[in-house]
């Protein structure tokens, strides 16, 4: 991986994606954190976005990919923009796979083109079940394995059960590169809470 977009990327997430309240947010795992990762504002960013395509892009043709996809809505921008940079070079396939089927039309819970070798991306890694739920709706629905995952963002979850040997995965960055930043936050926020 390019180390200069990475370090590209890390900086626009410092400076775009990253909120701490000491109060506690709650997560999409119901857990509570006193820092959350918004990566959508940097997917949202004409420079993030290209930075995340550029790189995912280069990791997925090594891997031999022949389509792109995961569950909504994290995965749609990053699928779109990883479609627009293959078009030229190595073209790739997309899908995206629905929280909940279609009750109308035709009820398709994966919807797009799919082809095998299949890589999943999404933005935040904590559980894994997100990514879990859209690995096993790709192989019932369409039964096709999924080689590879890609997220943007590993928060090191010990719970994550992608660990425990589901598919192999791969992060552009990990909370352990924004810890220092995220720790002397919440003593700043500590102090100033204090001194009120």
């Amino acid at each position: 991986m390019d180390a200069h977009k990475i370090d590209e990327l890390k900086g626009l997430i410092k400076k775009q994606a990253i909120v701490v309240d000491i109060n506690g947010i709650t997560l999409s795992s119901g857990e509570k954190s006193q820092y959350y990762y918004d990566l959508k504002k940097v997917m949202f960013d004409p420079v993030g976005i290209n930075l995340i395509a550029d790189l995912m892009f280069e990791e997925i043709t090594l891997k031999g990919a022949k389509s792109v996809g995961g569950l909504e809505i994290g995965a749609i921008p990053i699928t779109t923009a990883i479609l627009a940079k293959s078009a030229k070079e190595h073209p790739l396939d997309g899908f995206v796979v629905r929280k909940h089927a279609k009750g109308h039309g035709l009820k398709y819970s994966v919807e797009g083109n799919l082809k095998p070798p299949v890589v999943i991306v999404d933005d935040v890694l904590t559980t894994g079940e997100s990514l879990k739920k859209a690995i096993d709706e790709v192989m019932k629905s369409k039964n096709v394995s999924v080689k590879y995952v890609f997220c943007i963002l590993d928060r090191e979850n010990e719970n994550n059960v992608l660990k425990q040997g589901h598919s192999p995965y791969t992060s552009l960055c990990k909370h352990s590169d924004f810890k220092p930043f995220i720790d002397a936050e919440i003593e700043r926020q500590k102090a100033q809470k204090i001194q009120a």
